[in-house]
């Protein structure tokens, strides 16, 4: 796995908006849009997730 970069600690999946590619997660309260950081993740809601790095107002997350 990568290491986090971005915001420590962990996030959980809030909802799928286009499974596979986008979700909706909540890290430390605030919801955001989020990407997988590489190719292949994939999460559900209720999942628990580790954001990395930030592009513009979408967190790259991989598993926690």
């Amino acid at each position: 796995m990568l290491e986090g970069k971005f915001y420590p600690g962990v996030g959980v999946i809030h909802s799928v908006v286009q499974p596979g590619l986008e979700w909706v997660v909540r890290v430390n309260g605030v919801y955001w849009t989020a990407c997988a950081a590489l190719a292949g993740y994939s999460f559900q809601a209720g999942d628990a997730i580790r954001p990395i790095d930030r592009q513009g107002n979408t967190l790259l997350i991989e598993p926690a």
